[in-house]
């Protein structure tokens, strides 16, 4: 039989040569594995916030009221009592906090009450109804009082009249 003949004879010699040939070709590093990479940006819109919640989590709008202050005429010590709450805020957002007053006198009993906002359970010697420059720390939120102090030796008054004790906290961020 000539070559030819063979050659038509027997095609399966030739594509496993060329088989073989293109595996050599791969493992020496003539293919390569191509990749190709894209970019995109994921944007988020934040509404930073600020609430009075309580230990449990839920957002509130009223804080307990401050304990009922027993006081006698012309007594030589003064009377205080506080309540606290908490603020949680965005992490960084500044915040401050403020009561509508520092002082007032009582409809009712005609004592002059000074309230102190403050971020320790220890009153302070002086009304205050503003703390400024705060910055919210996230879900922890940040615990706060509010002070209430009747002065030594008040007289009050023994006559009706409507109480004036409703106060209000603003938290303004």
């Amino acid at each position: 039989m000539n070559d030819d003949a063979r050659r038509t004879t027997r095609p399966g010699h030739r594509i496993t040569a060329l088989l073989a040939i293109l595996l050599a070709m791969g493992s020496s590093g003539a293919i390569a594995q191509v990749t190709s990479n894209g970019t995109f940006n994921v944007n988020v819109n934040l509404t930073p916030k600020c609430e009075i919640f309580t230990d449990s989590g839920g957002s509130v709008t009223t804080i307990a009221d401050v304990p009922t202050m027993s006081y006698t005429s012309f007594q030589i010590n003064a009377v205080t009592a506080n309540t606290s709450f908490k603020v949680r805020c965005t992490k960084t957002l500044g915040y401050g906090l403020a009561l509508d007053t520092a002082s007032y006198t009582d409809g009712k009993t005609g004592l002059l009450i000074d309230l102190a906002l403050s971020n320790s359970a220890t009153p302070s010697a002086t009304p205050n109804k503003q703390l400024l420059a705060l910055a919210g720390n996230g879900n922890a939120g940040q615990s706060y009082w509010v002070h209430g102090t009747i002065a030594a030796n008040q007289d009050g008054t023994s006559t009706a009249g409507a109480a004036n004790t409703l106060r209000t906290l603003t938290i303004t961020y």
